[in-house]
């Protein structure tokens, strides 16, 4: 069963005497507080920042690796998805070490998913294991403020993206269903009046309950389309999403006021790159979706996420 860490000391007392392999981004030192209690920690750290923010699947391997030569016992992830899914990479090839991770960023759920995502060679690769669930999670809500603006609304989105496509998930349960109605109606509330309605501690706890319901549920066609559109046009994973889902759920995003939306425009895009996103949706999450989508209407619903007017 998975543990929540409340604060510091409780991660001091899990993380003790471990001999830790410590994935996170290169740019640690910007969060002053963890970095301060992370060194009064009496405990073996061994830094691994060798990834990308859409890690490889040999960037997991070099995590893999430097766990091995250090002979590490234990993991511990700090930073958004990427950091996270390369420590469950890690936790994949070692089952017997313990897995914790600290988010600096709400949105991803992965530290309530037992999913992981990789790319080799421009493709991407969906790890799905229970064992690779973090058995502890810690929040600091301060670690947000270092988040820029345009990540911190794609976040957002992405948790929101969680919540409305494991609530339509044709996986989804009751239990689901609670998970991803209460994260809905956080992140709706919070992003209603963006930025000043905006709270880190609630976004969080939103995002960690749409984490929670897509464990469960899993994603469908939004998460589908969104990741070819984010290689081909550097969009953030969240924006990608938000774009597909407010088409796919075109009723509720009409229904909703969420300004935030409005702030990122699409901009025009070609047939060609219209052809090359229909061919890159994954036939896995299209199963998970109420609705049969085939090839035809793939392109069509592209056509008007990008708004590209069909010829």
């Amino acid at each position: 069963m998975q543990v929540i860490l409340r604060g510091y000391d409780e991660l001091a007392q899990y993380l003790a005497g471990r001999n830790i392999l410590f994935v996170h981004g290169r740019s640690l030192e910007k969060f002053t507080i963890l970095s301060e209690h992370l060194q009064a920690i009496s405990t073996c750290f061994h830094h691994f920042t060798d990834f990308k923010p859409n890690p490889t699947t040999d960037d997991a391997h070099k995590a893999v690796q430097a766990f091995t030569d250090n002979k590490c016992d234990a993991v511990l992830a700090v930073g958004g998805g990427s950091a996270m899914d390369t420590a469950k990479f890690v936790k994949l090839k070692h089952p017997d070490a313990s897995l914790a991770v600290i988010p600096t960023t709400a949105g991803s759920g992965s530290e309530a998913t037992r999913f992981a995502v990789l790319y080799e060679n421009g493709r991407k690769l969906s790890i799905t294991d229970d064992n690779i669930l973090p058995e502890a999670v810690m929040f600091d809500a301060s670690l947000l403020e270092y988040l820029p603006e345009y990540h911190r609304k794609s976040s957002a989105l992405d948790a929101l993206c969680h919540s409305l496509e494991s609530f339509w998930s044709v996986n989804a349960d009751c239990v689901s269903r609670n998970f991803s109605r209460e994260a809905l109606t956080k992140i709706t509330a919070l992003l209603e009046n963006y930025p000043a309605s905006y709270d880190p501690s609630a976004m969080l706890e939103a995002s960690y309950l749409a984490g929670k319901a897509i464990n469960i549920a899993q994603t469908t066609a939004g998460h589908a389309m969104c990741y070819k559109i984010t290689g081909i046009f550097g969009t953030a994973h969240g924006h990608s999403a938000a774009m597909c889902c407010r088409v796919l759920f075109r009723y509720l995003a009409r229904n909703t006021k969420l300004p935030v939306l409005n702030d990122i425009a699409d901009a025009m895009k070609s047939e060609q790159e219209i052809f090359a996103l229909s061919e890159s949706v994954n036939p896995e999450r299209l199963r998970n979706f109420p609705a049969k989508l085939d090839g035809a209407e793939i392109h069509r619903l592209y056509s008007e996420i990008l708004n590209v007017k069909e010829r």
